[in-house]
This record gives structure tokens, sequence and C-alpha cells, in this order.
């Protein structure tokens, strides 16, 4: 199917994204713009800044399902929260138009233009941003598309003069399996999307096909066993603060709001700042140089742009500040992320860390929330609402519940993101840290929140 899938691609006519309010959605429909193509979207919700978005880049886009329009698609291609029962979805099947899922479109999008990839359970977009960033500071205008919004680069996707394409290998439904790839960096692999892989075996299995077919260099972080168990399975070089890896992290410096260290590797000895704390953020910025280099980029000058770099949305984000509690934004959404998150929290000025958790997906739910509890006892004091479901039908018996009582006396279970702004705010205090955290709509909360405490400091 790989040539017809090419030529589908490269006809002229309209492309209809369905889920094109979504990070990675959002950006390849504004990336396919930019290079030439027609390109429609359509999400159940489409907030009217991210409709303006899509309009000045010629991008007509629209909230709930117009199926009449789909007659004259040449392609249709939807995001993975989108059901086979979508009427948009079926009246293009009706009509004989092509329907493609994600990871399709990138596969073909790899095919066309010479891709690096950055992959791995956690820091791929971080990875892919910095990538991006690093490239420009080398004396390169890549092309990009970064599941996230990063305000550096005015956004997720861009259309650059280089014939090249820095993107955001995702391991979710075994798209990264499906890329063809220049170059790849495996931040770490780590337990996720086990309700398409079925086991932790199957997905570092998974891991290990894509490593292997890529056509050139690859570097794997091997600072958690399932990077360990990747690199030494492959024999490909690794990167992190393990003293055998072949580019290795040393005398990193991760207070405040920036981490430093030194990285060695084969001909490179380099210091590097990133203007974003944790080690977790020099393990990524790491990865990435560690690939340039081995790509024949400038790691020096790469590195050189990254001490001001501000971060994606929605990894800790500044959302403001009221009654003297500042309010944080993150997207972690898996156990590691939020003890990785913590960690780089800890050391900033606050009387007391607060964390409001959404779980995202109740199968990750069921299967983690020990573990989730266990991440969470870095905080202070700790809310957790309930299950974001997003593609997911509700299970019996898996709620927000249980990881509030994994995580002991200290966590409290507030149902509906209202019920946790009316509950931080009535206990926060001048000084406090409010963190909230997840991959669902609890993006919402920190609005919520101000407007709980600036209320009750009237």
């Amino acid at each position: 199917m790989t040539a017809e899938d090419d030529r589908i691609f490269s006809e002229g006519g309209r492309l209809h994204v369905i889920g094109v309010a979504g990070a990675g959605m959002g950006a390849l429909a504004r990336l396919l713009s930019a290079r030439g193509d027609i390109v429609s979207g359509s999400d159940l919700r489409l907030p009217a800044a991210a409709a303006a978005a899509l309009a000045g880049e010629g991008i007509a886009a629209w909230e709930g399902s117009r199926p009449e329009l789909m007659a004259d698609c040449r392609l249709a291609v939807c995001s993975s929260a989108v059901p086979p029962g979508d009427p948009e979805r079926r009246a293009a099947e009706r009509a004989g138009i092509p329907v493609w899922e994600r990871p399709r479109l990138l596969a073909a999008l790899t095919r066309a233009v010479p891709t690096i990839g950055f992959g791995g359970t956690h820091g791929k977009t971080t990875c892919t941003a910095l990538a991006a960033l690093g490239l420009r500071a080398a004396g390169g205008d890549p092309s990009f598309v970064i599941g996230g919004e990063v305000p550096q680069l005015g956004g997720g996707a861009y259309l650059g003069s280089d014939d090249l394409l820095a993107l955001e290998a995702d391991e979710a439904f075994g798209t990264m399996t499906r890329l063809r790839l220049r170059g790849l960096l495996v931040t770490n692999v780590d337990s996720d999307h086990l309700d398409h892989y079925g086991s932790l075996t199957g997905l570092e299995e998974a891991f290990a096909a894509a490593a292997t077919a890529v056509e050139g260099p690859v570097v794997i972080g091997a600072d958690d066993p399932g990077g360990r168990r990747l690199a030494e399975r492959t024999g490909l070089p690794a990167v992190g603060f393990s003293p055998d890896a072949e580019w290795r992290i040393v005398d990193a410096a991760a207070g405040g709001e920036r981490v430093d260290f030194r990285l060695s590797g084969p001909g490179a000895e380099l210091s590097v700042r990133v203007g974003r704390p944790g080690l977790h953020t020099a393990r990524n910025a790491a990865g990435v140089l560690a690939l340039l280099s081995l790509l024949g980029w400038d790691a020096e000058r790469a590195a050189s742009g990254w001490e001001n770099f501000a971060g994606v949305k929605r990894r800790l984000e500044a959302r403001g500040e009221a009654a003297g509690v500042k309010i944080i934004d993150t997207y972690a959404h898996h156990p590691t992320e939020v003890s990785a998150d913590l960690e780089a929290l800890r050391s900033a000025t606050h009387r007391r860390l607060w964390v409001v958790f959404q779980p995202h997906l109740y199968s990750r739910t069921r299967l983690l929330a020990a573990e989730f509890g266990r991440a969470l006892f870095g905080a202070d004091r700790v809310v957790v609402t309930d299950v974001y479901g997003a593609r997911e039908e509700p299970e019996p018996g898996v709620t927000g519940r249980l990881v509030a009582e994994a995580a002991g006396g200290a966590a409290d279970y507030a149902p509906t993101l209202e019920d946790a702004a009316r509950l931080v705010a009535g206990q926060a205090e001048p000084g406090d840290l409010v963190v909230t955290m997840g991959a669902g709509d609890v993006t919402r909360l920190p609005d919520l929140l101000t407007a709980e405490l600036e209320a009750g400091s009237d």
C-alpha cells in the first residue's frame, strides 16, 4: 500500500483533519497547509482561539460535524480519539474517500521528507522542541511537527527551507514503527499504552523494531530499566548519567529555574545550560545533542540556543497567581512524569506544594494507581479528580479515588474540577504553589482556581 498511499498523499484536493483541536493533529494540519495543501478541520469542541489560529493559516475549521462536506475531500485523517461512528468519518467512507488515522499520514510524510524522530515514553515533546531550536542555532532551518505549543518556535509546526523534518515520534498505536526515519532518539522506555501493546514486553519489542529500522544514527536514553534493556538488546549507543554510557552526563546542577551539565561523548566535550529545571531536562537535552552530533551538526552551536529555553506549553507552565498562591500547569500523566515534575519543583521557593491530579484513561488508572500514589508522595497536599476517559468507556470501580487512596492521608478525592477548585481555594494559603496535572481537560482548572481564590480574597 506504500505506493498508493504516497500517490494519495501527493495529489491535489482538500485534506480534512478530524480532531484538529488536538495539539498533534493541529500541528499536522498547519504543516500540510504550509506546504501547499488545501486543508480543513473539525472537532467536537473547537475553542475560538484555536479556530482563529487555524483560519490565520488558511485552514477552514468548524466545531461539531458537517458530514455533507466530506464528499469533495481527497483524504480524511482522524485522530485516535475519533470513534468509528463519527458522522464525518462515516460520510467519507460512504463516499469512497480514503480515511487514514494519524500514524498512516505521518508515515507518508516521513517518506516524502527526510525525517529525524524523537521518541520515548516521556520527554519526546520537549526533545523535539529542543532539536528544532538547536538546529536553528546551528544554522539550519528545519521543518518540525511537535505535539505541543512552543512559543519560541511560533507554535507546534513549521515548514522550513531545509529538506529536513524534526518529528515527535509517538509510540501510541504503533506510530513509531511505521515511520521512515534517518535518525532517532529514544528518551526512555516505560510502561504505557499497554492497552495497545498488551504488555511491557510488547512495548519494548516495538521500540526495538523501530530503532533497528532507522536509516541512520540512533541514541538510547539508558537511565531507566527499559532504556537500558533496549540499548543492550540493540547494541545502540546510550546517553545518560550511567558511567558506561557512550554519551555521559556529568557535573549536573539542577537547582532553581535551569539545569547546567557537561556532556562527554565521542569527539565531544561541552558545557550545556538549559533554561528549564530538573535532571530530566538534562537527560532530554543530552540525548538531543548526542543525536545531532552523530548526524553531523555542531553540538556546541546547537546547545547555544537553549539557555533561554522557555519550554513547551503545559510542561510546568506558569498560569498565574491569585491571593498569593502561584499556579503551574503540566501535562504529566504517567507516574514517572509526575515524579520528575515534582522533583523539579522541590527546588522552587514555596510554602507548601499542592498537586491536583486528573488521571487519564481508565485502563492506565487501573494498572498504575499504586504507582501514581507513590509518585504523588512528593507533594505536601494532593487532590485527585475523577478519571478523564478520553477514548475509553468507564470501567466499574475505576475512579480517581483509587489514586487518592494510594497516595495516603495527605490526599483528597474531589470528583469534578469545580470540586477540586473549591477544596484548594478553601485551604491554600499565601506562599503555596499549586500544580495542576494531567492530559485531559484539567487545563481548565487554573482558571477555575484563580476565580475561587480571587472570590475568597474579596
